[in-house]
């Protein structure tokens, strides 16, 4: 029965890796609430998925001219340094503590999107209400009524 869990679980974490949503988000969670794996071992799992995964993905986006080349090196390099400094320090981590700083780490970047969409939303709404009020073209209004 473990086995089927851990296998939906891969299939949840495909789904969003195919997408370019990082299956990690997912996978680590669902891996130490549903089948008690240790936070490093998850995090170790995760990470050996990761390649073919992103490897299918990148072929993918390549494929559909999404990748912009020039944005390339100034993230992975800079990324990939502070990840070797960071691995090292994961290791070396209490899995509790781990496990709590990525819920927190997941529970702000989770506070950030939805704050970041509802603004977005917002914003397009006020941009929207500013337009027709500087070309007066709002609905019908008493200053409408009166041009007219």
């Amino acid at each position: 029965m473990k086995y089927v869990v851990l296998a939906l679980i891969g299939l949840a974490g495909g789904i969003l890796g195919g997408m370019g949503l990082g299956g990690g988000t997912l996978l680590i969670p669902l891996m130490t609430l549903l089948s008690d794996v240790p936070q490093k071992t998850a995090a170790a799992i995760n990470l050996i998925g990761f390649v073919p995964m992103a490897a299918i993905a990148v072929a993918f986006h390549a494929k559909n001219g999404l990748i912009d080349k020039k944005l390339v090196l100034p993230i992975v390099i800079p990324a990939s340094a502070v990840c070797a400094v960071f691995s090292a320090v994961a290791c070396d981590m209490d899995n509790r503590l781990l496990s709590r700083s990525f819920g927190i780490f997941l529970t702000v970047l989770g506070a950030i999107m939805l704050t970041k969409d509802a603004l977005s939303s917002l914003g397009d709404k006020l941009r929207v209400a500013m337009l027709a009020v500087i070309r007066r073209d709002l609905p019908y209004t008493a200053h409408n009524a009166k041009r007219k």
